[in-house]
């Protein structure tokens, strides 16, 4: 009777061993990359000063939110993006970067390695900041991000 509770418990462990492992092996998967800001830049509620950053994501399919991990400068910062978009995107990666206002926003990650796109949602704060700046017509920017980036 001893022998058969224990047998049922490793059982039991054998059966959750089998189905997360493949979540497991799919969360290894990931887009590393770097890049270089030139000017004071919004990434969400993130103010990122000039300078080199490193981002990392996630790529496990299962997953509908994507967590960004970002650092550098002084900066470690965890941004969420939604699923990523089936837009059509080049074999470069970059960040596609909005000037609202005189206010620079990250609005996009394409994916070069992975033919993805994420959109980012300009935070509630910043929205705040650039309708108190005087209006102009928002402009575009991109900049790229080195796949496989190191520290």
């Amino acid at each position: 009777m001893k022998y058969a509770k224990y047998g049922t418990i490793v059982l039991m462990l054998a059966f959750l061993v089998g189905f997360s492992t493949p979540r497991a092996m799919a969360q290894q998967e990931t887009f590393k990359g770097n890049f270089d800001l030139q000017t004071e830049t919004y990434w969400g509620p993130t103010l990122l000063a000039p300078g080199h950053y490193t981002i990392i994501i996630g790529q496990d399919p299962t997953e509908r939110v994507r967590l960004v991990r970002l650092q550098g400068e002084g900066v470690r910062a965890f941004i969420l993006a939604g699923p990523a978009t089936p837009e059509q995107t080049s074999d470069h990666s970059k960040l596609r970067i909005e000037n609202i206002n005189g206010v620079s926003v990250v609005r996009h990650l394409d994916d070069g390695i992975f033919g993805q796109s994420y959109v980012f949602p300009v935070s509630k704060n910043v929205r705040m900041k650039v309708e108190r700046a005087k209006a102009t017509a928002p402009t575009q920017m991109t900049v790229p991000v080195a796949a496989g980036g190191g520290d």
